[in-house]
């Protein structure tokens, strides 16, 4: 098709189980100027031959070796020509308008990314993600977990970045300001993304009309090592890379107290070693950090005030009164 607008990337990890509803709901939108590739992580159960048998409109790439959840999402980003691209958690299902308000939301060229109204998929359906906001202390949250789906309606249509289980992007920002950071592996790594874009000056817009059901955690996120040590080490990247310096000095003792909140948070839940450990690498990826600094020296098109500005302020009404589940690196799992 001539006037296909983007390619839906679907990174794959034993998620056989989804991917029948959520290629089947991707046939019903009633905007079909899109193409789908699934990238499979090396998978072992029968998704791969699920997609082959009974979607052959459906691209199929298979990694060699397992590359994480980021690593997977660039493999199919760097295979795609098409102006946009679409991220989608292999257990997710979208409404039939999902992709044709997504792509409505790309409104104005500083548009860089548009967040998707991801909810739970089971009943009531309430929300999982209304976008990704973080707070000056260095805390991100899924802005609106837990809310009635109503809640979205009252939101700021801005945030700052897409949560990856359903995250729209204009091609050409991410050839400006570079793909998710593979060695994040898994969790922060849309946060990073968003504040990259963010630095060259583009919005991400919320689209409340554009609707995910997300089966939460089925797939890359499981609740054990792995999840606590990932994230606690990509936050800390992600802190000392993105923010700025005069912001994380005016704010470092208010980040010394989330952080004394959020240890005590990870000790009562018995993952204090990986939580640990995850932030020491953190703090030892100095090279990296340093690399990510330079890189945004390069792209940057606002000020230091500007990126604040796109911050939350008030840090423990938001992880603590509001959101204790924020004490997390991440809040709930993606």
């Amino acid at each position: 098709m001539s006037d296909v607008l983007a390619t839906i990337i679907i990174p794959n990890y034993n998620g056989a189980r989804f991917l029948s509803p959520l290629l089947q709901s991707l046939r019903a939108q009633t905007d079909r100027r899109f193409d789908v590739l699934v990238v499979d992580d090396g998978s072992s159960d029968k998704g791969v031959e699920i997609v082959r048998t009974d979607f052959p409109e459906v691209t199929l790439h298979i990694n060699e070796r397992n590359l994480g959840f980021a690593g997977t999402c660039n493999v199919g980003i760097r295979q795609s020509a098409r102006p946009f691209v679409a991220l989608l958690n292999n257990d997710t299902t979208v409404a039939p308008d999902w992709f044709a308000h997504g792509m409505a939301a790309f409104d104005h060229t500083q548009v860089g990314s548009v967040a998707s109204l991801v909810l739970l998929a089971e009943p009531p359906h309430v929300i999982d993600s209304a976008g990704d906001v973080y707070s000056v202390v260095g805390g991100a949250l899924k802005r609106g977990h837990g809310k009635p789906r109503e809640f979205a309606a009252q939101l700021p249509n801005t945030c700052l970045s897409a949560c990856g289980a359903s995250a729209f992007y204009r091609r050409a920002t991410l050839d400006e300001v570079g793909l998710l950071d593979e060695a994040f592996t898994s969790y922060y790594e849309d946060v990073d993304l968003g504040f990259r874009l963010a630095w060259a000056g583009y919005t991400c817009r919320f689209a409340p009309q554009s609707v995910c059901y997300h089966h939460l955690s089925a797939s890359y996120s499981p609740r054990g090592w792995n999840y606590h040590f990932n994230s606690a080490r990509n936050a800390e990247i992600v802190w000392q890379a993105n923010m700025p310096l005069e912001s994380r000095r005016r704010h470092a003792q208010a980040r010394r107290a989330f952080l004394t909140l959020q240890g005590m948070n990870k000790m009562r839940q018995g993952v204090w070693r990986a939580y640990a450990a995850g932030r020491k690498a953190g703090k030892a990826a100095t090279a990296h950090i340093e690399e990510k600094r330079t890189h945004i020296e390069r792209i940057a098109r606002v000020s230091d005030d500007e990126i604040e500005s796109r911050l939350i302020k008030d840090w423990f009404a938001l992880h603590v009164r509001k959101a204790p589940s924020a004490l997390d690196p991440r809040g709930p799992a993606a």
